[in-house]
């Protein structure tokens, strides 16, 4: 599979009809929203320790979620809060320390942890000895590959000499940097003042520390955010050596994060404007050197995603596009959400509840889903076409995906030749608008999901 570069010529076509559908990721399939409360903490065990899910020796990667921020931006859609005396990070520690201990004694003999991913929330809130008090946890209950890939997502404004040490010493191997936008007007309306020398500041400080992979995330669709605003945001990130850009959509969802209220929804871009961003971020990028991967990351020509993405070996998994093929992924703290053979489950999103259950030594998992069989065989075709921006079709889902696969041949944004499809070039931006025509439980409905573009 060759990489997928632009021309200079190649403009993105705002097609409005599909540019503003709102649509899942698809960072699982089925979707986190249709998990249920069918699957208890029980369900979870057994997936971990049935012989048939997980083989002796097998890869798993671990997600820690962190769910505190310093300060709220208003953009933001995770699960996360500013931290106080009756719910404080410490003690969140403990509880993560505890599920820790659970999960490990449930799984088979030699199974080996590869990767490990702290996110939030934000993970720089945490003080390098609870850094080092994770770690310990970790290493003392689980079997660490020695050349296991661990990340951390981190704000610039938290980054501090200390905590990259602390995390460094740890085999910190790769770290996503929040950056969104530089403009100081577009920052203040997002509640994130993050002057330009702060980020570069963090850079030198990861790379002085021996952290080779530094990502940067980007985004577009902001409030007062202009075309300009992001091309010099991703003309940023070109320059300061990432690896790795992420360009993210900002969905705008007050009714189920009350802190973007503080935004004023008249000044949010139209949805043309908000497609030519994303169109300009992309341009940048590969004008940069950077390699398209999917439908919003961009790597570089030597990155282990690039590569993953050359041999068709990309993966998505609950943080976006991945190169790893890991057996199982564990999630780990309050909302952290696992995939195991059979099996996607859930914790407790309330933080305070999440330490209540792990201090009576009981499993914080309250939903989930088990695929079934046709579950396993969409999931599959949805992940290559949003990975490879093409797949090959059993006869039933082609069939079953016509009509709704109809308007996207007529434009031109996919061939469909036997049961193999594949997306063109004009299509790649409707990537989201193709897999979900082979979605049969998905329904159209307003303020459910983000949107396409």
């Amino acid at each position: 599979m060759a990489f997928r570069s632009r021309s200079e010529s190649e403009v993105w076509d705002y097609l409005p009809d599909f540019a503003s559908q709102q649509l899942p990721r698809y960072t699982s399939y089925p979707p986190a929203n249709r998990f249920s409360d069918d699957v208890d903490g029980e369900a979870a065990r057994t997936a971990r320790t049935a012989r048939t899910r997980l083989a002796p020796g097998a890869a798993i990667s671990l997600y820690v979620h962190i769910p505190f921020c310093k300060k709220l931006c208003w953009y933001c859609g995770c699960n996360t809060s500013v931290p106080t005396v009756a719910d404080p990070v410490d003690t969140y520690i403990d509880a993560l320390r505890a599920e820790i201990g659970l999960v490990a004694q449930d799984l088979p003999a030699g199974a080996r942890v590869t990767r490990i991913h702290f996110g939030g929330g934000s993970p720089d809130i945490l003080l390098p000895a609870q850094v080092e008090r994770l770690f310990g946890a970790i290493r003392s209950n689980f079997e660490l590959s020695p050349v296991a890939d661990i990340a951390v997502e981190l704000d610039p404004r938290g980054v501090s000499p200390e905590l990259v040490q602390a995390f460094a010493d740890a085999g910190l191997s790769r770290a996503s940097l929040g950056v969104q936008v530089l403009d100081p007007e577009v920052q203040a309306r997002i509640n994130r003042i993050q002057p330009r020398m702060v980020i570069e500041s963090a850079i030198r400080m990861l790379r002085d520390a021996g952290v080779e992979g530094v990502n940067i995330d980007m985004m577009y669709g902001l409030p007062g955010q202009t075309l300009e605003h992001v091309v010099e945001t991703a003309t940023f990130a070109s320059t300061q050596d990432a690896d790795r850009v992420a360009v993210f959509g900002y969905a705008h969802v007050p009714w189920m994060k009350k802190h973007q209220k503080g935004i004023r929804p008249d000044d949010l871009p139209s949805g043309e404007a908000r497609f030519q961003q994303a169109e300009a971020a992309a341009r940048t990028l590969t004008r940069a050197g950077y390699m398209p991967i999917g439908f919003d990351h961009f790597a570089t020509p030597g990155d282990s995603l690039a590569t993953a993405e050359q041999h068709g070996q990309l993966h998505r998994n609950f943080q976006g596009y991945t190169d790893d093929a890991c057996d199982a992924l564990i999630g780990l703290g309050a909302s952290a959400i696992s995939s195991l053979p059979g099996l996607f489950y859930q914790n407790t999103a309330d933080t305070s509840a999440y330490r209540s259950t792990l201090s009576r030594a009981q499993s914080p998992v309250v939903r989930g889903l088990k695929p079934s069989q046709s579950d396993r065989r969409v999931g599959g075709v949805i992940e290559r076409i949003l990975c490879d921006f093409e797949a090959t079709l059993d006869a039933d889902l082609r069939i079953a995906a016509c009509s709704s696969l109809a308007p996207f041949l007529h434009a031109g944004l996919v061939r469909l030749q036997g049961n193999h499809l594949s997306i063109t070039a004009r299509g790649r931006p409707y990537v989201r608008n193709v897999a979900a025509c082979f979605d049969p439980d998905f329904v159209q409905k307003p303020t459910t999901h983000s949107l396409a573009i």
